[in-house]
């Protein structure tokens, strides 16, 4: 990758899931919204008609940079109005590049991710509750952290919720809950890390173009903290554990109208 980016350009870099696109559960109802992701046919992810326009002037205004935790191929279900030219996923663990994926950055994060236990150890984590009526399933992604798929949030043991993060921490991994998902993931596998090599390779040695940041669970937190501004939703796990930072605002809406009011947030400021 070589330098692209003047430093008059801001990056608006935006996590996916309850923030910027939701599930039925999380959006509220789906009334009037746009589906925006479907699943063996099957709709499965909404935004609301005003944020799908929005987006549009945003990236004509900023570089729009989705960051994830979803797999490549889990982004790749999702339709924006415009395609964004370069995509973090799996945590930051995965760049697409003009949706091409970068094996330079593949080569970075496994030697970020080999800080924390051998994959298979935070994987058994999570195996031993595969069996649990509870559970729908247990994955690892990327080659690069594991996930455990609840059937309903409030299924989840709070309980065995406290021990797995005990257990990931002294692994060297974090355990984040988002919805009906349990992450467990290397601590040094980040979204701001990722987002800042990106920032970093696209201006090389000129001045760092302005970031701007939104997201919602405790994978983001360190994104918005390292972002020169930033907004959350005031739902999802930051908002459950009343997290808040200096440049971090908080929505006033809930559920997919709080993704309509993050993108005219970032608009106004792009």
């Amino acid at each position: 990758m070589t330098a692209v980016l003047p430093a008059t350009t801001t990056l608006a870099a935006v996590d996916l899931d309850r923030t910027l696109i939701y599930s039925a559960a999380a959006a509220g109802g789906t009334g009037g919204l746009r589906v925006v992701e479907h699943l063996d046919g099957a709709p499965l992810s909404y935004a609301t008609p005003a944020s799908w326009a929005l987006l549009t002037e945003l990236a004509g205004r900023a570089r729009l940079v989705p960051v994830t935790t979803r797999t490549a191929a889990q982004y790749g279900r999702v339709r924006l109005p415009v395609v964004p030219r370069y995509a973090l996923c799996g945590n930051g663990g995965v760049l697409l590049a003009d949706g091409v994926r970068d094996p330079g950055w593949d080569a970075w994060a496994a030697g970020v991710a080999a800080d924390a236990a051998p994959l298979p150890e935070l994987l058994a984590l999570l195996a031993p509750a595969a069996g649990e009526p509870w559970v729908r399933t247990v994955r690892a992604a990327e080659d690069l952290f594991c996930y455990l798929v609840a059937h309903a949030r409030d299924a989840i043991p709070a309980g065995w919720l406290a021990d797995t993060a005990a257990a990931a921490a002294a692994a060297g991994a974090t355990l984040s809950v988002q919805g009906r998902k349990v992450y467990v993931v290397p601590a040094g596998l980040s979204k701001a890390a990722g987002l800042l090599r990106l920032r970093r390779l696209l201006t090389g040695d000129g001045a760092a173009p302005r970031l701007l940041c939104a997201g919602d669970s405790l994978l983001d937190a360190p994104m918005l903290l390292a972002a020169d501004s930033a907004v959350r939703p005031a739902h999802g796990e930051l908002h459950e554990q009343g997290w808040t930072g200096a440049r971090v605002a908080v929505t006033a809406a809930t559920g997919a109208a709080a993704g309509e009011e993050i993108v005219r947030w970032l608009l106004a400021r792009a």
